[in-house]
């Protein structure tokens, strides 16, 4: 059941699957790595159960895995797939619940996981009234941006939030968005090479959104 999908600088493909508990790189259509073992779930350094997400740093040496469903980590490992450290939040910080989705803001050494329980957690939390279950996120390193989008919970509805994640303003919120027919359930989202459309994949119903960005 693929469920996480990245591309990395060199255009190799990332493929995180909750059925099979794997993350696949591809490779000019050719898998070249994997991590994990088919079918078996677990929670040490070779194992994942339901993992959502995964993205790769910049110059390829690093590997950040969100184990979202079950472990409710994340997971660094090298480029060749040796395991290296896990993350949790903080003692003192509300703990994870379903990492969702991560991205990574390497301009600040900051690493952002989307948490369906939590909103968007980063080394000190980006917070909004309505962000209460971040689904998906995705991060403009050009114009300094980190678009989310929330699913429903109880009396909040969904919504998609643009912020600054620029030093001199992190966290600020710029605006919200959503369709005219309003958010079924959004799941995730991306940005066009170009920048200037974002798309919602949503389910129930099944359709993608497409919103111009504006400057």
């Amino acid at each position: 059941m693929p469920h996480g999908l990245a591309v990395d600088s060199e255009e190799n493909l990332w493929l995180t699957d909750v059925g099979m508990h794997q993350v696949f790189k591809y490779s000019n259509g050719e898998r070249v790595l994997t991590l994990g073992e088919s079918f078996v779930p677990g929670n040490d350094e070779s194992h994942f159960c339901k993992l959502t997400d995964v993205v790769v740093s910049n110059d390829g040496s690093k590997i950040y895995v969100a184990d979202g469903y079950c472990n409710a980590h994340i997971v660094k490992f090298d480029s060749k797939g040796k395991f290296l450290k896990e993350y949790a939040m903080p003692e003192d910080e509300q703990p994870l619940l379903i990492p969702h989705s991560i991205v990574l803001i390497e301009a600040l050494d900051l690493v952002c996981v989307a948490d369906r329980g939590n909103g968007c957690q980063v080394k000190a939390i980006i917070d909004h009234p309505l962000m209460r279950t971040v689904y998906a996120m995705y991060y403009d390193p050009i114009k300094h941006r980190l678009y989310a989008v929330s699913g429903r919970l109880r009396q909040s509805y969904a919504m998609g939030f643009t912020l600054s994640v620029h030093p001199e303003s992190f966290g600020q919120l710029i605006t919200t968005w959503e369709p005219n027919d309003k958010f079924g359930d959004p799941h995730d989202l991306a940005l066009s090479v170009n920048g200037r459309s974002l798309y919602v994949g949503e389910i129930r119903p099944n359709r993608i959104d497409s919103f111009n960005v504006l400057n």
